[in-house]
């Protein structure tokens, strides 16, 4: 039952991205729950054990300052306190990856650096997904 609960959190729209990020997932097992409302965040918070959230910083509802709430919120939750988070945002917007850390990410980077690192940091939380039961 505990593997049921365990998700990788995803904040995208951009469609190239949510399919990298499906793909990543795809050998290994990971379980994503892809969100793009408030409403659906805190359903997910309130259901699931986030093991990972990948945040879209441009994402057109919950990016820019809306993304520090959602990572408070899950900081501020027993339940997903010390899930690693991740942002990511155009690298021409140095501002707002620095905000984003500031906020409580554990990091901010450029979409390019993104891309190279998702496979493995997705990798990674597939595993600590498999291994909780």
């Amino acid at each position: 039952m505990a593997e049921e609960a365990q998700r990788i959190f995803v904040v995208c729209t951009d469609l190239m991205f949510s399919a990298r990020i499906r793909e990543a997932g795809a050998s290994s097992g990971a379980v994503f729950e892809f969100i793009g409302s408030a409403e659906k965040f805190d359903m997910a918070a309130d259901n699931f054990n986030a093991v990972l959230f990948l945040m879209d910083l441009h994402h057109p509802k919950l990016g820019g300052d809306e993304a520090g709430e959602l990572i408070r919120k899950l900081r501020a939750s027993p339940r997903n306190k010390g899930v690693y988070a991740i942002a990511f945002s155009r690298h021409d917007q140095p501002e707002l990856l620095k905000n984003a850390e500031a906020a409580g990410f554990d990091k901010a980077m450029p979409r390019s650096l993104f891309v190279r690192e998702m496979p493995e940091i997705v990798r990674r939380a597939a595993s600590r997904i498999r291994t909780a039961g």
